[in-house]
């Protein structure tokens, strides 16, 4: 609290830098915004952006003639945001004057709240709880730059910002100087007393009656090409209308009760993620996928969405359907070296040409992952019963054109493994999912030539050929079970013989002479997640995963901390991504390695209890022993959708919650379940129909409403008894 008068303050005591750590960030779909602790948005990275434009760049409301104190500020929903101050403001005594000195003091609660529905509505609520009435006076100022969120992201942003018009009182429009489609409409209500739009400034002079409050209401609609985004009425959001909403679609989701309390705030808030991490496909409106993160990715990503999906799937089947319809209608026709366009290619990123449909935007196919992780997720998402045979059969074509690429341009230079190298030197020159410049580097530091071929898109291509052939006895995809078993058993053959270091782990990849890319990295993990690696070889790796070099206590580090090129706060090179560490805990569990899974699911549900309950997309790769806290990575976007997803791939894993072989429920393939506390997962999906699992001193259950649950593995009232399985490993 200062002492003395202050004038002109912002509705904060502190601000924090861009990109701070206690930055507030909501999201809806294509939507973020952005603010600092404050609820201003002042810094180089603030703002509103819509569909990768910033359509809001500073919005700041200041009290002059008084004093302000940030009490607390949070986003209790990922589409909301509050933030409660203190106001020393002056008894009303009828002074003209703002900068007059404050005669007898009163205390005022002011309560900002932020809801963001494509639209964004900011509110202000000033509570008077005295008995005599009050004056503050409240200053805005907003600007608008529309600039690119990339240019936004690396602050590179041109600092002139557009003028407004104001058509009414308080009705004003802010026009890109860039594309007259593009433009900000802003209403406020009550109209200010005062305004300049030229200079984008709004004033109030508020006098609030005792034990009364006065509000003031400013919504920010953004036009993209032409088409406003979606706007509740201010009225009734204001009302909560989209909490309401995010509350009912809560009632409906998965839910879990555990002795763990770390559990339930984690798999809520990883579901309310995903959720507000949805868009939708102008052309599509049925369709929903996910963005990968925000703030800076508010967008389809082919590797990200697809990896989400998997990991959701027995929690919302419905977003695999989604991410694979869209996919297959955006997949590669012809040949693009400046794209990395290829026919058959799944693509990497979707951004900004236009609006409305993604058919209109700009596309990028720079990634090898994508392609088998498609194939690999519809055949999943078959056996979970996500998708039906009429989806399987659209899908077919696609499926067709991704084995076509698998088995031909994926594999450069022959020899047997997909690979890539960039065509276009603006591309970039690293394709799988570590795919900063460095993120490829050998045990020495050195990086390795192109073409490169990755340890883990082997996995990925050979579980996208099993599964390939297991959808091949279902629909006609253009290629033979017969066909597809032997390519996949060979490729895991050479995979073992080639990829293996004597000293006991995977290598990071091949490079363009064939030679071993020899150094200590997670990514092995995703091969042991796909079933490629011998069993012996695997279960050797999981112990090299378990040592420090690798295991920090909270996550896996991306490379390991003996290699040359480590740095825990690097993007690739030895910091922690929990999506990454969930994906190494499946492959573990995969070869049951159970107390391997058990102690990195501990480690992993810790480091989440610290971003309360929502793990960002990474943080540093630092030791439990040394720092007693997870360190966030400074620019980490959060949420992030396959960070939220792998809390839901850690419940998954440590139950060893699988399909049936036959399709005829789930299965819990884990024989000993002591590792697990009691608790009650609620809601699963399979086949659209709920299903629930409890674990109970060790003992697990699944209850079904499906009829088709196999009979000979139930007890009395469909209950089923996991020690009446066998592991599938």
């Amino acid at each position: 609290m200062h002492s003395g008068r202050m004038s002109g303050l912002h509705l904060s005591a502190n601000t924090v830098p861009a990109g701070g750590r206690h930055d507030l960030v909501t999201v809806d779909g294509r939507s973020f915004a952005i603010s600092g602790e404050s609820g201003d948005m002042a810094a180089a990275t603030h703002g509103l952006v819509y569909d990768d434009l910033r359509y809001l760049s500073r919005l700041r409301m200041t009290v002059t003639g008084g004093r302000v104190e940030l009490l607390a500020a949070s986003t209790p929903t990922p589409l909301s945001a509050v933030v409660v101050s203190r106001v020393l403001t002056s008894v009303d005594n009828g002074r003209a004057d703002p900068a007059e000195p404050l005669g007898e003091v009163a205390e005022v609660l002011a309560i900002r709240r932020r809801w963001l529905a494509g639209s964004l509505v900011e509110e202000l609520t000033l509570r008077n709880p005295h008995p005599l009435p009050v004056s503050v006076h409240l200053e805005l100022e907003m600007a608008a730059d529309f600039a690119h969120v990339f240019d936004v992201k690396s602050g590179t942003t041109n600092p002139a910002t557009a003028r407004a018009e104001e058509s009414a009182p308080g009705q004003w429009t802010l026009r890109s100087p860039h594309d007259q489609h593009d433009r900000t409409e802003v209403t406020l209500q009550p109209p200010p007393d005062k305004a300049d739009p030229a200079r984008g400034t709004a004033g109030w002079r508020l006098r609030v009656a005792a034990r009364e409050e006065a509000t003031v209401t400013v919504t920010v609609q953004p036009v993209s090409a032409g088409v406003p985004a979606d706007l509740e009425r201010p009225s009734e959001l204001a009302r909560g209308v989209a909490i309401r909403e995010l509350t009912a679609w809560r009632s409906s989701v998965p839910s879990v009760v555990s002795l763990d309390p770390r559990l339930p705030a984690a798999v809520d808030q990883a579901l309310a993620d995903l959720a507000a991490l949805r868009i939708v496909d102008g052309a599509h409106p049925d369709r929903a996928v996910v963005a990968a993160g925000a703030p800076w990715f508010m967008t389809l990503f082919g590797r990200d969405s697809l990896l989400t999906a998997w990991m959701t799937l027995p929690f919302d089947g419905s977003l695999a359907g989604g991410v694979l319809a869209s996919l297959a209608d955006l997949q590669g026709t012809e040949d693009d070296p400046a794209s990395e366009e290829q026919p058959g290619r799944i693509l990497h990123e979707l951004r900004r040409h236009g609006s409305g449909t993604f058919s209109s935007r700009s596309r990028y196919y720079g990634t090898v992952d994508a392609t088998p992780l498609f194939v690999g997720l519809a055949a999943e998402a078959w056996r979970w019963r996500a998708i039906d045979e009429d989806t399987l059969r659209r899908l077919a074509p696609a499926l067709r054109r991704a084995v076509d690429w698998l088995t031909g341009p994926g594999d450069s230079d022959g020899d047997g493994f997909v690979d890539y190298r960039r065509r276009d030197p603006r591309g970039l020159a690293n394709q799988g999912w570590k795919d900063s410049w460095d993120g490829i580097t050998r045990a020495d530091g050195t990086l390795p030539p192109a073409p490169l071929a990755l340890v883990e898109v082997q996995g990925y291509v050979y579980a996208a050929l099993q599964g390939a052939a297991e959808l091949a006895a279902v629909v006609d995809i253009g290629h033979q079970a017969a066909d597809l078993r032997p390519r996949a058993e060979a490729l895991k053959d050479r995979f073992n013989e080639k990829f293996w270091d004597p000293r006991g782990y995977f290598v990071l990849g091949l490079d363009a002479d064939g030679r071993p890319i020899d150094s200590l990295t997670t990514n092995p993990g995703h091969a042991l997640w796909s079933g490629i690696a011998d069993e012996e070889k695997a279960c050797r790796y999981v112990e090299r995963l378990v040592d420090p070099d690798l295991w920090t206590g909270w996550g896996l580090r991306t490379l390991a901390r003996s290699m040359a090129a480590y740095d825990p706060l690097s993007y690739h090179n030895g910091s922690v991504w929990p999506h990454d560490t969930a994906l190494c805990i499946a492959g573990a569990a995969r070869y049951g390695c159970w107390d391997a899974v058990d102690l990195f699911v501990d480690g992993a549900l810790d480091a989440t209890r610290h971003f309360e309950g929502r793990p960002p997309e990474l943080f540093a790769g630092l030791a439990r022993d040394d720092v007693a806290m997870p360190v966030a990575y400074p620019s980490s976007c959060s949420p992030q959708a396959w960070a939220s997803a792998s809390v839901l791939l850690l419940v998954r894993t440590m139950l060893g919650l699988e399909p049936a072989a036959d399709r005829s429920g789930i299965e819990l393939v884990r024989a000993d379940l002591s590792g697990v506390p009691d608790l009650s997962l609620e809601r699963l999906e399979f086949a659209r129909h709920p299903t629930s699992v409890t674990v109970h001193d060790g003992r697990g259950k699944v209850t079904s409403a499906d009829a088709q649950v196999r009979a000979d593995h139930c007890n009395a009232g469909g209950e089923l008894d996991i020690h009446d399985l066998s592991s599938r490993h």
